[in-house]
């Protein structure tokens, strides 16, 4: 009985702690990829959610999904296409959902 207990115990908390490793969001560009994640802290003034963002270029190799940190120029330009759609998306709707 004990270890059916501690099997769903770990079961529920595994549960939790995947639901808790997904992103809030990806945006993608060609190749580019910028993956947005939150994390709920608790600041001098209270609990607050910081962003933090991933960014990548994935590509398929030999069958299988491969990511870099290097980019070409075009595969720049479609970078910075991500990152501007992110940031439009991520901070500047949310700053204008706090003025209204």
């Amino acid at each position: 009985m004990k270890s059916l207990i501690l099997i769903i115990a770990l079961t529920v908390f595994a549960i939790t702690a995947n639901a808790q490793n997904k992103p809030k969001s990806t945006y993608t560009v060609g190749k580019s990829k910028v993956t947005v994640w939150e994390n709920k802290k608790e600041g001098k003034y209270g609990e607050y959610t910081e962003k933090n963002f991933k960014i990548e270029k994935v590509y398929k190799k030999d069958d299988k999904w491969e990511s870099t940190n290097y980019f070409n120029t075009e595969e720049l330009l479609q970078l910075r296409a991500a990152i501007d759609k992110a940031i439009n998306k991520e901070v500047v709707e949310v700053n204008d959902e706090k003025t209204e």
